[in-house]
Formats: C-alpha cells, sequence, structure tokens
C-alpha cells in the first residue's frame, strides 16, 4: 500500500516538469530507475541516483522545491521496497492516445530501469557473464523495452515483434519477475554491500 496519494504524485510530476528542463524522467522513468535499485545486487545512495533523475544537479534557486522532490522520491522508494516485500507492487506506464484509443507506453519504465542498472553496471554484468539465468529472468524487460523503442542497440532485426497478447503478457509478467530478481540477489548476494554514493545534504 502506497504512502503517497494523487495529490503527491501530481506534485511529483509538476517538480519533474519544473526541475529537469526536459533532460530527466518522468514518473514512469522514475519509477522504473528506483525499480532496479530496490531489485539490485547493491542499494544507491539518494545523492547518486537523484541527480540521474534529475538529468544533472538543481540549481541553486530550484533547491527549495528539489529538497520536496527529493522527499517524495524517497517515500516512493520506500514504498516500492515495502511493496515488494508483500508482492503488492504496480508498474507505473504512461498512456498515449485519445480515450477510445488509449495505448499503453512502456518506454520510460523500462528506460528508468536500465538507468537503475547502469548504477550498477560493473555488478549486473559480471554477473550476467557468469549466469544466464540472470539474464533469462530480465528478458521480458529488455523484450518490452525493445518494443517500445528503447535498447535499440541491442534489438535483433531477425526476431518478430511481440503481438498484442505477448505484449499484455510481459506487461502482467513484471511484478512476479522482478520479485524473482530481487530474490535472485538475495540469495546470491554480491561481496561488497556497501552503498555507492553519499548522501544528500
Amino acid at each position: 500500500m502506497s504512502t503517497l496519494d494523487d495529490q503527491d504524485f501530481e506534485e511529483i510530476d509538476q517538480l519533474l516538469e519544473f526541475l529537469s528542463d526536459g533532460d530527466g524522467l518522468q514518473l514512469d522513468g522514475v519509477q522504473g530507475l528506483l525499480t532496479a535499485i530496490a531489485v539490485g545486487p547493491r542499494r544507491i545512495a539518494a545523492d547518486t541516483w537523484f541527480a540521474v533523475v534529475l538529468g544533472g544537479q538543481p540549481r541553486p534557486k530550484q533547491m527549495s522545491k528539489a529538497r520536496r522532490l527529493y522527499a517524495l522520491l524517497v517515500r516512493l522508494y520506500d514504498d516500492i521496497d515495502r511493496n515488494m516485500d508483500v508482492f503488492a507492487y504496480e508498474p507505473i506506464f504512461a498512456e498515449t492516445g485519445q480515450e477510445e484509443d488509449r495505448q499503453v507506453d512502456c518506454s520510460g519504465w523500462c528506460q528508468g530501469f536500465s538507468l537503475g542498472v547502469d548504477l550498477n553496471a560493473d555488478i549486473w554484468e559480471q554477473r550476467m557473464t557468469e549466469d544466464d539465468a540472470l539474464i533469462e529472468m530480465l528478458a521480458p524487460i529488455v523484450e518490452l523495452g525493445v518494443e517500445d523503442g528503447v535498447f535499440a542497440e541491442i534489438a535483433d532485426p531477425g526476431v518478430a515483434p511481440l503481438s498484442d497478447q505477448e505484449r499484455d503478457e510481459r506487461m502482467l509478467q513484471l511484478p512476479s519477475l522482478l520479485a524473482d530478481v530481487r530474490q535472485y540477489w538475495i540469495d546470491r548476494p554480491f561481496d561488497d554491500a556497501a552503498p555507492a554514493g553519499a548522501t544528500l545534504h
């Protein structure tokens, strides 16, 4: 259960738009990034991931709004972590199109997840070279990302696009898949568990 309500999420949207200058993430991408950290091998200090969210450091005149966004996103991270514990995680996806032709867009979430993985890239890459099981776990996320325009550099032109049914199945699969990834790192921890980065002052 989330400690954030609709008003909080609306405020996050507004603050992200105000602070990012077009280079940062939107809400779906932020949740994807924080999810990758929550299910990954090592915690990342908030100062580090917050700069990724904004696409840089806030300007001095923006600090009051940046602190407010920071506080909200720490709560969002805590919600993600807590919901993973009780199998209640729900991904946030953008929607495009008109009401009668509304479509779910996974690209923002997948991009954010990829950025979250990048924050521990050395650990993920080392483990994926050693264990194909981890690659198989992540395959549905990669498929969704490729389908929605992310990970274009690894797209295989010989592989047929996902059907609408397959795409829906991948999206429905995400919560249980992410729980498996999280459990993977709990069962097979990385040796150095110290958080990367510093804390926000």
